[in-house]
């Protein structure tokens, strides 16, 4: 028969043990979360994946840029700041990702635009001159709305343009390079509700500014 003092003495035993296994817990899990299903639990905290993208011209970095936004005029009448607001926000994305790139200001391009009436037939290259531009970045725009096209009831961001560049020091020649960028917002679907047509702009073009930008400067990217 165990005693009155070995039942309490057990007892005191017991507990410290039970004291000792709560306070050393997650150390004694550690080894079950590394197993297969530990791992997924520590990849959801862990960075995405991603990949390298080379830049598609590097030829802006340390460059005078000069800005040139053409446009159709159902979008210029719909959106009268159309070239200014798309010029501006891709000189806010250049300036932060393209090391030493030094763009116009848009609003002098844009009023440049207002005053000379023969502009739109102007070689690009020659406008850039006008600026001292080492290149001229040509974005004319073919689709800029807030709506999804096939539903305008729903807010949606679709810009797409072509993008070109030129060398000012060699006026009369193609684009040294080109290339065309497509950007919807929200990716994943309408936005929203609450959403309005403003936010709708600002973000779409914020992003197609990144996006535009991206084509001239290394960096990495999510990997899909």
């Amino acid at each position: 028969m165990v005693s009155g003092v070995q039942a309490w003495t057990r007892g005191v035993v017991f507990r410290k043990v039970g004291m000792i296994m709560i306070r050393f817990a997650p150390f004694l899990l550690l080894p079950l979360l590394l197993t297969s299903s530990g791992c997924r639990l520590l990849a959801l905290f862990a960075d995405p994946p991603t990949k390298d993208v080379p830049a598609e011209y590097p030829y802006l970095a340390d460059k005078r840029v000069c800005i040139v936004v053409r446009t159709d005029d159902e979008i210029e009448f719909t959106y009268p700041d159309v070239r200014w607001e798309t010029a501006d926000h891709v000189r806010v994305a250049l300036e932060g990702k393209v090391l030493g790139v030094d763009v116009v200001g848009p609003r002098k391009v844009v009023d440049f635009q207002r005053k000379e009436s023969d502009w739109d037939s102007m070689d690009p290259a020659r406008i850039g001159k006008r600026f001292d531009a080492e290149r001229v970045l040509e974005i004319d725009l073919t689709q800029y709305t807030t709506r999804e096209p096939e539903s305008p009831h729903l807010y949606r961001g679709h810009i797409s343009a072509a993008v070109r560049v030129y060398n000012t020091d060699f006026p009369g020649r193609d684009a040294a390079w080109q290339a065309e960028v497509r950007t919807i917002y929200p990716p994943e679907g309408p936005g929203a509700w609450g959403t309005t047509d403003r936010d709708i702009r600002a973000a779409t073009l914020a992003a197609f500014a990144q996006d535009v930008a991206g084509k001239f400067y290394d960096r990495k990217v999510k990997v899909e």
